[in-house]
C-alpha cells in the first residue's frame, strides 16, 4: 500500500472508531433509560415507551454493524463497504422512525446530530469506496485476526 493510501486507511480507521463510539453513546443513552438511570425517571419511562420494537431492532443492528465494519477495516477487507452500506441503511431507517418522536426531538438537537451523522457517514463511505477500488482493501483479509 502506498504512503498516501496508508494515510487514508488510518483516517478511515479513525472515522470508523468515531462512528462506533457515536453509536455506543446513543446505545448507552437508550440502555440507561431502560435501567432507570436517568435523573428524571418519568422522562426515562416516557422515552422508552416512545420507542418501537422495529426502531430498536434497526438501531441496535446498526450499532453492531458499525463494530463489524471496524473489524473489517482493520483487516483491510473490502467486505467493509457493503457492511457499512447495510449499517447506513439501518441507521437511516431508524432515523426516519425517530423523526416522528416528539419527545426525543425536544430532548436533543436532532438537526445538529443528523448533520454530524450524515457528514461522518459520508466521509466513511467515500474512503471505503476509494480504498476498495484502488485495491487497498482486498477481497480477503490481509492479516488474520489475532486474539
Amino acid at each position: 500500500m502506498s504512503g498516501r493510501m496508508d494515510g487514508m486507511h488510518r483516517v478511515l480507521i479513525g472515522l470508523v472508531v468515531i462512528q462506533v463510539l457515536y453509536g455506543l453513546f446513543w446505545a448507552l443513552h437508550d440502555i440507561s433509560a431502560r435501567l432507570g438511570l436517568w435523573p428524571d425517571k418519568l422522562q426515562a419511562i416516557e422515552f422508552v415507551n416512545s420507542l418501537g420494537l422495529v426502531q430498536e431492532i434497526l438501531f441496535f443492528s446498526h450499532v453492531v454493524m458499525n463494530g463489524v465494519t471496524l473489524m473489517l477495516v482493520l483487516l483491510r477487507w473490502r467486505l467493509a463497504l457493503p457492511v457499512f452500506i447495510l449499517s447506513f441503511i439501518l441507521d437511516r431507517g431508524e432515523w426516519i422512525l425517530m423523526s416522528g418522536n416528539a419527545l426525543f426531538a425536544n430532548m436533543v438537537a436532532v438537526d445538529a446530530w443528523a448533520l454530524f451523522s450524515f457528514t461522518l457517514q459520508g466521509a466513511i463511505f467515500a474512503l471505503l469506496l476509494i480504498l476498495s477500488f484502488d485495491g487497498s482493501l482486498g477481497p480477503r483479509p490481509v492479516r488474520p485476526i489475532q486474539l
